[in-house]
């Protein structure tokens, strides 16, 4: 048994086989290899890079399944040849689970004498490779020693009898690969039939490739989603709780021997966890980076305790993320109506209102450039408070000389070719509104800029960490926050005060003293007060009452 199941290798599953032309390339060698299909893809299925020497030559597939005696033409030739173009890769290859048409391969050699480099891989061609291929991925990683007590208390609690586990991994620092080893360990002790369960389309397609390097060539994968229910085959299968739950009175609550669910913070809403009230597997695994809920449920009534936590700290501690250079920039602070405002009981809302005034764009843009000139090949990455603001921002941004694109409100082909160009230099800056989890990832991004209040921990948590990626030649990570929330402040105290314990505890000389800075120190001592009083106010509404501290 392989990935490249019988309904794909017979075209019955075109999905299926973009996916495992993606696993394929992956396995032997290519470099994010990524699924990238659908409308408006400009005719690329599948986007990887290879190493060509010391040259990283950029390629473009596209997968065309077939079935019967139906055969590729000219036609799928012409999309590659456009993808190249608009990706500006180097080398396109067309795949099929079939045949191509003689004029199909005419076309190609006309194509090779005009300088273009295409490849034409045929279903033949395909199985001889993955028969060829070697039982573990190419890029197949041994787990850090953190990530490897963590799969080794999972597979013991499972070889023990227990029915959970539960283990917490800050944002870049694996708990994908912890699961999919875990997976791996829970496959080879017949564990065949895995659900792997999360609440977001592109998360769940993440997942899936992200498992790819850490489970043999023989363990099939599918996703699910789109109102479809999972595969009822052995296999890892990837969707959504949204898709399963409209399946459950079909599902054999036995149906799987394994549940991991990720972002297991969703769990408790009430379609997620009715999905897992009814399912009954050997062993329930639940993970997440960011374990905070608005509502402070406890995950604990679901998962059981954590068997461990990794934090952002931790991580930073340890050496396996970037050193932080956090820079509250709170020049904008209304100190002549302080005695005025210490004299109201004010919302969280309102005190943010009366003690901040407006930051302008060009303040803003003055300092990213006066960093920018500090750093070798600053790599900007920018979030903002709206689409409409992060366009005109991006066009401030680049007319001041930091070339700069939006993320927000393109489509996806559009967003993964900006990113590719942001990852090549072209640009030195990205801005968008969201998360920035599009499918590629950019290790090298030295500057964060924070113009975006999230009121929400877990997901400035993951906006932060997309800055702590260590790549070669990066010293640290500068953070820049011009974010005017009391409680986005009094988390920054809250975790470097971690790091400062941290340091203490594992002699890091750079956390001994802590990483955030204040532009104004009065307004540390003022967040410090409210910490003295005020337990977890970084998860606190925006219409919580507070008692302003005097004598600041």
């Amino acid at each position: 048994m392989t990935f490249y199941t019988e309904d794909i290798s017979n075209g019955f599953n075109w999905k299926g086989l973009e996916r495992a032309i993606a696993r394929l390339m992956g396995h032997i060698g290519w470099r994010d290899a990524t699924v990238i299909g659908g409308s408006g893809d400009k005719g690329c299925d599948i986007l990887a890079t290879r190493n060509e020497g010391v040259r990283v030559e950029p390629w473009v597939v596209q997968a065309k399944a077939v079935s019967g005696d139906n055969y590729i033409g000219p036609s799928a030739i012409k999309e590659a040849i456009s993808a190249l173009s608009f990706y500006e890769a180097k080398v396109a290859a067309v795949a099929t689970n079939g045949e191509f048409t003689t004029t199909a391969r005419q076309r190609q050699e006309q194509l090779e004498k005009n300088g273009y480099s295409l490849k034409l891989w045929n279903g033949t061609f395909i199985r001889t490779i993955i028969e060829k291929m070697p039982e573990d991925h190419a890029g197949y990683r041994e787990l850090r020693p953190y990530q490897d007590k963590i799969a080794k208390k999972v597979i013991a609690a499972y070889d023990n009898g227990e029915k959970r586990a539960f283990y917490i991994v800050a944002t870049g620092l694996g708990k994908t690969i912890i699961a999919a080893t875990i997976a791996r360990e829970l496959w080879a002790r017949g564990c065949r039939r895995i659900l792997v369960l999360c609440h977001a389309t592109d998360l769940a397609q993440q997942l899936e490739q992200g498992f790819w390097s850490q489970i043999k060539k023989d363990v099939p994968t599918s996703v699910f989603f789109d109102g479809l229910p999972p595969r009822d085959s052995e296999g890892i299968s990837f969707g959504l709780y949204q898709s399963l739950y409209g399946y459950l009175p079909s599902i054999d609550p036995e149906q799987f021997d394994v549940v991991i669910v990720d972002e297991a913070h969703h769990a408790l809403a009430h379609g997620f966890k009715t999905c897992l009230e009814h399912l009954k597997p050997k062993f329930l695994i639940g993970m997440t980076a960011t374990p905070w809920r608005g509502d402070r449920q406890s995950l604990s009534t679901v998962f059981g305790n954590a068997i461990e936590k990794v934090s952002l700290v931790d991580g930073m501690a340890m050496g396996f993320l970037a050193k932080v250079d956090y820079r509250i920039l709170c020049d904008n602070v209304d100190w002549d109506n302080m005695s005025m405002v210490s004299r109201q009981h004010l919302s969280i809302r309102d005190l943010n209102k009366r003690l901040f005034l407006p930051q302008r764009d060009e303040a803003v843009i003055s300092e990213i450039q006066r960093v920018a000139r500090t750093v070798a090949n600053p790599r900007i990455a920018i979030f903002s408070p709206s689409i409409e603001h992060s366009n005109r921002f991006a066009e401030m941004l680049s007319v001041a000389g930091i070339p700069c694109t939006a993320l927000s409100r393109v489509d996806k082909a559009e967003r993964r070719c900006r990113l590719l160009a942001f990852a090549a230099g072209t640009y030195h800056a990205v801005i968008a509104v969201d998360v920035m989890n599009e499918g590629i990832d950019i290790p090298d991004v030295n500057i964060l800029v924070f113009l975006r209040a999230t009121h929400s921990r877990r997901i400035f948590v993951q906006q932060l960490g997309r800055g702590l990626r260590l790549s070669e030649g990066k010293e640290k990570v500068i953070v820049l926050d011009f974010v005017s929330d009391i409680r986005r402040m009094a988390d920054m105290i809250e975790m470097n005060n971690e790091a400062k314990a941290r340091g203490a505890e594992n002699e890091v000389v750079y956390l001994k003293e802590g990483f955030v800075n204040f532009s104004d120190a009065r307004l540390e001592r003022f967040v410090n007060v409210w910490l003295e009083d005020v337990a977890d106010l970084g998860d606190s509404d925006e219409d919580t009452k507070l008692t302003f501290p005097e004598g600041l």
